[in-house]
């Protein structure tokens, strides 16, 4: 009996590092699109240098496809289909254009491992027969210059959950993580399996909506940052509060002490602090995750009538930064 058929989706930093988890597992045939390192995983195999999972020279998928239109020519079916490419709610083509010919109704789960929030409801929209799963990912990691493979580093960890259909079957989603995570955790991952997957990723987005804004919109580290005035430590503080009202008005569960404790992982970090992914792709130039990390909770607020002055002004500055890069002329002098 051949075995079933994962696909990964965007094989950067954190995917590359999930389809190795996956391979080492061998309970699956992973298969991989690598839209701007086709040519080098194709040919040489994939490289994983890790503390975890050691380090592995030569991983050959089963197969590497340019697009999920080629994957989908292949005749393919995919069990499960993990998403690591940026949370882009607003790019065109949309996460569920790119889906689309790879997903099997019943059959394949869409998995997210993706910053911010708000990225399941269009999903949901999109393919109402599918079974949505999202992960909070702590993982550090980073591709390698040449391409052909990632380097994991810190610790390694998903905290993962199902995004539940209204009306649908629960068992049934819940046996489908569960044979996730199964694999996951044949190939040495952890995974740590919660009912309530959108607190979890609002607590995540508590950070992110604070350091990955603010090291953005100032290009400093966090360490820098807190020593440029007496204000940026008080003004994390607001942030994430904001943050914490909105989740809480939306009936989640966020713990008493979480800003805190967010703010102390972050302080207790040697000089020069932490950078961002965010703050490396506007330095990049690059579209920013500015939707999924500051544009739902602002929105969220905004609906739910929970005032969100300081959020809203750091969006429209990240925002606005974020149009620059994509609109360089606009940017000129």
């Amino acid at each position: 009996m051949s075995r079933e058929s994962v696909l990964l989706f965007g094989l950067g930093g954190i995917g590359g590092i999930y389809a190795c988890i996956l391979q080492l597992s061998g309970q699956c045939d992973v298969h991989v699109v690598a839209r701007s390192n086709y040519d080098v995983v194709k040919q040489k195999g994939f490289k994983l240098k890790s503390p975890i999972f050691g380090d592995h020279e030569s991983l050959k998928f089963a197969g590497v496809w340019k697009s999920t239109e080629e994957a989908a020519a292949s005749g393919t079916k995919f069990s499960y289909v993990l998403c690591a490419n940026k949370a882009l709610l607003d790019a065109k083509p949309s996460l569920s254009d790119h889906l689309r010919p790879i997903i099997t109704p019943s059959l394949t789960s869409i998995v997210l491992l993706q910053n911010g929030v708000g990225a399941e409801e269009p999903l949901h929209a999109s393919f109402p027969d599918t079974t949505i799963i999202s992960a909070v990912v702590w993982t550090g990691g980073k591709p390698l210059p040449s391409g052909d493979g990632v380097e994991q580093f810190n610790r390694e960890g998903l905290t993962i959950g199902v995004d539940y259909k209204p009306d649908g079957d629960k068992a049934a989603e819940d046996a489908k993580l569960e044979k996730l995570v199964g694999w996951l955790q044949k190939g040495k991952g952890e995974c740590t399996v919660t009912k309530d997957v959108q607190s979890e990723r609002w607590i995540k987005v508590i950070w992110n909506c604070c350091w990955n804004s603010l090291t953005t919109a100032t290009r400093l580290k966090t360490g820098p940052f807190f020593d440029s005035s007496s204000q940026a430590l008080p003004l994390c503080y607001t942030v994430m509060e904001e943050v914490v009202a909105v989740a809480k008005a939306k009936g989640l569960t966020i713990p008493d002490g979480t800003v805190e404790k967010l703010i102390k992982q972050c302080t207790d970090v040697a000089y020069p602090g932490l950078p961002s992914s965010m703050m490396a792709d506007n330095n990049a130039k690059r579209p920013m995750e500015v939707e999924v990390i500051l544009g739902t909770p602002v929105r969220e607020g905004q609906r739910l009538g929970v005032p969100v002055p300081t959020l809203t002004a750091i969006y429209t500055i990240v925002k606005a930064l974020d149009y620059g890069n994509t609109h360089p002329d606009a940017a000129s002098a």
